[in-house]
């Protein structure tokens, strides 16, 4: 109007109506392009806090289930020890060394959720040996692995989890001996025993799967395959790379 009123020039409501008309197309289209940007950054930010959230879950979940080993092993193999210490002294040393070496690894990996598979299988051959003295090598166990075998990952103590069910459940004899194998695929890591089911009830929570499960649920979003025929138990790993 004061335009108008400057320029003297004609007055007509079609121009008035059209200002208002690009005043409001405007004010619109910057309100949207405003609202747009505002709630794209606050669902980024909310998104962030949900994911952080669920990390944080997923590791006291992780804690949780890493803190369910069975504790009955230490208690086994310091009786073991003490056996040794006064019948056999110097395999008593070497079984000594052995178990420091397996808890060493227990506590530097507690809290991580994943080791390379080669640390993994080094811890394996020493518990494995703490095993066999203690079950007068009535234990065998196979490794068949490939090159890829050194890129892979895995939960710690995961193969320690599945021999220990293996042994938890079956009976084995020097005629007979409980034969684990671990062998790498393209898919999986495939832990295999032959099996001979104890003729009595084994005192079993059934933790030690559902623990290797649920890990694998949270850190890899996929799921552990169990196979059980009448000769073998098989247990198969998804790769981790």
């Amino acid at each position: 109007m004061i335009w108008l009123k400057i320029s003297r020039e004609a007055f007509h409501w079609n121009g008035i109506y059209k200002f208002i008309a690009a005043c409001l197309a405007a004010v619109i289209i910057f309100t949207l392009v405003y609202e747009i940007l505002f709630l794209s950054k606050e669902r980024e930010i909310d998104t962030k806090m949900v994911d952080q959230l669920d990390k944080e879950r997923s590791q006291a979940e992780l804690q949780a289930l890493t803190n369910e080993m069975d504790p009955h092993f230490i208690f086994n193999s310091l009786n073991t020890l003490n056996h040794l210490i006064v019948n056999q002294p110097e395999q008593a040393h070497l079984f000594n060394n052995r178990l420091a070496q397996v808890y060493k690894y227990f506590l530097i990996n507690k809290n991580k959720e994943l080791v390379p598979f080669r640390e993994e299988l080094e811890f394996i051959d020493s518990y494995f040996y703490l095993l066999q003295i203690r079950h007068d090598n009535k234990l065998q166990l196979h490794k068949v692995l490939d090159e890829k075998s050194e890129s892979l990952l895995i939960p710690p103590c995961s193969l320690q989890i599945l021999i220990e069910n293996a042994i938890k459940h079956n009976e084995f004899t020097d005629a007979n001996p409980l034969k684990i194998t671990v062998q790498v695929n393209e898919q999986y890591i495939k832990v295999s025993n032959n099996t001979k089911p104890k003729p009595y009830a084994v005192n079993s929570t059934q933790i030690g799967l559902k623990n290797l499960n649920s890990r694998y649920k949270i850190i890899f979003h996929r799921e552990i395959i169990i196979e059980s025929t009448r000769e073998n138990f098989i247990v198969k790993l998804p790769l981790i790379t």
